[in-house]
């Protein structure tokens, strides 16, 4: 029996997601994508790819053998449970291990924290160091002469890591029904809430949720980094991140190494789970160098629906086919995970009062844009991103800002937005190319996290001497980096501590006065009120015209072309804070039309970077709607190749 436009329906009762694997449909379902060796076929098709040398065969052995699983029977891996732990315990020919640090991203519900207390268990009493080579047969471990032989860490110390108590706890409540009574008792392991001991001591399983400042200086053999996805700039995950990565790298031998289970983050948070899987992509991608990364993830293929659309012949698919479909996309990215109840999970699915981004990344584990994102997240660190400067970034790796500089000729006329805050948000500066839109970072100034940024204030003389470097000072002959023909700014309204004063008025009055001759448009031309420079967004005009211009920027940036794929009409540099700031922005709908904001009015998500890119591209428009004559360099060209001048010498100033 087929599922086709001109076949009968099933009824709900007859089709499920199981036997929609039997059937035609009218839909081709799409293949999951497997990212990492764990799914990786060998070449005649018979089985999967496995490491040619490994400590995960006596581990698995050892596992069947001490641990137990739900019901009290002894613990059962998954065949894909098995080869991540393969590659996971993958050795080199020195027996030392391939991977320094593991990402498991999996389907909510596939069981990475009984997978995670597994492994804690192998580093915390098991065979999970190499001890040497063998010279001869060892049956009762299941080993032959010439495999590798473990042993276990003399003084493992496993530390279970989360933001907040309640997630260490989805790990540290499965260790006292996981080991057998025999392996207790061989190694004297003593279970607590929140510690676990062997050996009198020697040895010690632990949650910590403390600061990254406590963390410090620790020597711990594995860290378990617990749904790194929540593991934020806000709460300090990523600082704990970075203490964590020190204490492994201290190491003798590189034998202390870091697990992070996820599930898919979401792109504008800027989780520790998506910095570790962009630079995964970079040193997959070859944009890096390659530093011993283990990421594996099952994901549905973007092209899979969630929401199905229309029959051929314009009919609507019923709920059978619906559920017939959708189920078979999640089995396939379930993996081995048999215990998942695909029908329980349809029901979430489609679940109106859940989101579809949100059921995406929990049960197609997809890397998708929030319903309410402003802008598309893949485009913006993607097909926005101007190649040319994504390579210049890579190449001048040691200053990030002025490397999207370089697109940029010192004679093209660009404008400027400046975006102020005293305090608590960022400070801003960007500029646009007339003739072509490019998009660039020209600085920003934001508050430290944690107590260094307790008493912070936005560093006007920094600000100032960067609009300097950029835009030049006519009355000293000091001449800028661009050629700035426009400079808006939206000063904040917070009061100077000392004097009262708006913080920025001064300032942009200085800024008036120094570049008010050179401006080919001014921010405010008539009334009694004219400034070449401040444009305050208060006022209902200009937050009418801003609107106008963030529905713009989205349009032009989200232009699809006749495939179906972002074409966008202009591009930007890859600064990583512009990025994350055009990710971090909401659409907040106004009487003028749909502007953006941060999601709350005290949230801690930033977004002033891309308040000052649509205002620098709405300047530039205004600009160019006024008569002057566009340039007639095209945006491939770059300012450093018309020069004959190299990445690294620009980088040591010699433009």
């Amino acid at each position: 029996m087929t599922l086709t436009d001109t076949a009968p329906l099933l009824t709900a009762d007859e089709v499920t997601w199981e036997t929609i694997k039997h059937l035609d449909f009218y839909l081709p379902i799409p293949p999951a994508e497997y990212h990492g060796p764990v799914w990786t076929v060998n070449e005649d098709g018979t089985g999967y790819v496995v490491p040619e040398w490994t400590l995960g065969w006596q581990i698995i052995r050892w596992v069947e053998e001490n641990l137990l699983g739900d019901e009290g029977e002894p613990f059962s891996l998954t065949g894909e449970q098995k080869r991540l732990l393969l590659w996971w315990y993958a050795i080199d020919i020195r027996g030392r291990f391939v991977y320094r640090k593991s990402v498991v991203q999996r389907i909510k519900g596939w069981g990475k924290d009984p997978f995670a207390a597994v492994i804690s268990a192998v580093e915390f009493v098991g065979p999970c160091r190499f001890a040497g080579w063998l010279t001869a047969d060892r049956k009762d471990l299941g080993l032959q002469r010439g495999e590798p032989l473990a042993k276990p860490h003399p003084r493992a110390w496993i530390q279970i890591a989360a933001v907040s108590m309640d997630q260490t706890r989805n790990t540290m409540k499965i260790f006292p029904g996981l080991f057998t009574e025999a392996c207790k008792a061989e190694h004297g392991i003593d279970i607590g809430k929140e510690k676990i001991y062997a050996y009198n001591g020697a040895r010690t399983i632990e949650a910590v949720t403390s600061s990254p400042r406590a963390l410090e200086g620790g020597r711990p053999t594995f860290v378990l980094k617990n749904e790194t996805h929540h593991w934020l700039l806000a709460n300090e995950g990523h600082a704990m991140s970075s203490v964590i990565a020190r204490n492994a790298a201290k190491s003798k031998g590189g034998t202390a190494r870091t697990m992070s289970i996820t599930n898919a983050y979401e792109p504008s948070e800027d989780s520790v789970a998506q910095r570790e899987r962009e630079a995964w992509e970079n040193e997959r991608d070859g944009l890096s160098v390659k530093t011993g990364v283990l990421y594996d993830s099952v994901e549905a293929s973007p092209q899979a629906y969630m929401r199905l659309p229309r029959k051929p012949d314009g009919s609507f698919p019923s709920d059978a086919e619906s559920r017939a479909y959708v189920g078979a996309v999640v089995d396939s990215v379930r993996g081995d995970a048999w215990w998942l109840d695909v029908d329980a999970l349809l029901g979430e699915i489609f679940d109106e009062a859940n989101s579809v981004s949100e059921s995406r990344r929990f049960y197609y584990n997809q890397i998708v844009t929030a319903d309410d994102a402003w802008i598309d997240s893949d485009l913006v660190g993607g097909t926005l991103v101007h190649p040319l400067a994504r390579q210049y970034r890579h190449e001048v790796g040691n200053d990030d800002l002025r490397a999207g500089w370089l697109m940029v000729h010192p004679d093209d006329p660009i404008v400027m937005f400046f975006d102020g805050s005293k305090s608590e948000d960022s400070t801003g500066l960007v500029g646009c190319r007339l003739d072509d839109g490019y998009t660039f970072l020209i600085g920003v100034w934001q508050r430290p996290p944690g107590e260094r940024g307790k008493h912070w204030l936005s560093p006007r003389e920094k600000v100032d001497e960067r609009v300097i470097e950029a835009a030049g000072w006519p009355e000293r002959n000091k001449v800028g980096r661009f050629n700035v023909v426009g400079f808006f700014g939206d000063p904040s309204h917070a009061q100077d501590d000392e004097d009262s004063s708006r913080y920025w008025d001064g300032l942009m009055d200085t800024w008036h006065q120094r570049y008010k001759e050179q401006l080919q448009i001014w921010a405010t031309k008539t009334g009694n009120r004219q400034h070449a420079i401040m444009w305050d967004m208060s006022s209902p005009l200009h937050q009418a015209e801003f609107v106008a211009a963030a529905e713009r920027f989205v349009g032009e940036a989200q232009t699809l072309n006749d495939i179906e794929e972002f074409a966008p009409q202009f591009q930007i540099d890859g600064h990583p804070a512009l990025v994350q700031h055009l990710r971090n922005a909401k659409r907040y709908p106004t009487k003028y039309g749909v502007s953006l904001w941060k999601g709350a009015r005290e949230g801690s998500k930033k977004i002033d970077l891309a308040v000052c890119a649509i205002g620098a591209r709405m300047v530039r428009r205004m600009l160019t709607n006024i008569g002057l004559e566009e340039q007639e360099a095209g945006p491939a060209e770059l300012w450093g190749q018309w020069s004959g001048m190299s990445a690294n010498q620009y980088a040591e100033g010699k433009w």
